[in-house]
């Protein structure tokens, strides 16, 4: 019964959010303010449904522009990176994200950009809008899997996800989270207990592939959060 309300409010917390990160980018836009909407969003989302965060590595952050790469377990992964990081995270997601009723234009609202997958010319153009936010010193966050895992398990990435890592030059860090899929389980809103994780870590080096071709990065990339989830399992 308790995680059942815990998952209605989580959708009207959600809901009431959206709708003020929307009216806040109309009215006062260039503002950030339905940025800081979000950012209260997701920290609250994580106290509505009792859940414990824990972040580790943030050390490991380089100062200035970086593409954060993370696999995704769940709904709970973007409250938990708004909630981990110091500074303002965008994200580069699906087009399907920014068709969500009220959220997908909240995120809009919050400067997040959505690419559609079929449409080359529209992918190709949010990721140079993407590459400019870069240099202006912003993390950009992509989950390169292009779905959620269902028990926690990282599936094959897209390559097309690195393309941004590999124009523009900026550090590439991966991010392993965990617990999600435990939250707030795929294809269901029912919130279960769970203790989630955040842990950031070192940027590529041009040995891994930094600087190179898109399929070597996405390579490198997934070993090491391949390798964090099986350190988790022994």
């Amino acid at each position: 019964m308790r995680g059942a309300l815990r998952s209605v409010l989580l959708v009207l917390l959600t809901a009431g959010s959206s709708l003020a990160a929307i009216l806040e980018g109309r009215f006062f836009p260039g503002q950030d303010r339905a940025v800081r909407v979000m950012a209260w969003w997701g920290r609250t989302f994580l106290r509505v449904g009792g859940w414990k965060l824990r972040v580790e590595g943030m050390e490991s952050l380089p100062p200035g522009g970086a593409v954060l790469v993370a696999n995704h377990q769940s709904a709970v992964d973007i409250p938990m990176l708004l909630s981990a990081f110091p500074r303002t995270v965008r994200f580069l997601a699906k087009r399907e994200l920014g068709e969500i009723p009220l959220f997908g234009k909240a995120m809009a609202a919050a400067g997040n950009l959505f690419i559609d997958r079929d449409d080359p010319r529209d992918a190709v153009r949010m990721l140079r809008e993407a590459g400019a936010r870069l240099g202006d010193g912003r993390l950009v966050v992509v989950f390169p899997e292009g779905t959620r895992s269902g028990d926690g398990s990282i599936g094959e990435f897209r390559p097309g996800a690195f393309y941004l890592a590999q124009k523009s030059g900026a550090p590439v860090v991966p991010v392993y989270l965990d617990g999600g899929y435990r939250a707030i389980p795929k294809g269901g809103l029912r919130v279960r207990p769970a203790e989630l994780l955040v842990r950031v870590l070192p940027p590529l080096s041009p040995g891994e592939g930094a600087g190179g071709s898109k399929e070597r990065i996405a390579a490198s990339v997934r070993e090491r959060l391949v390798r964090e989830r099986e350190k988790g399992e022994t």
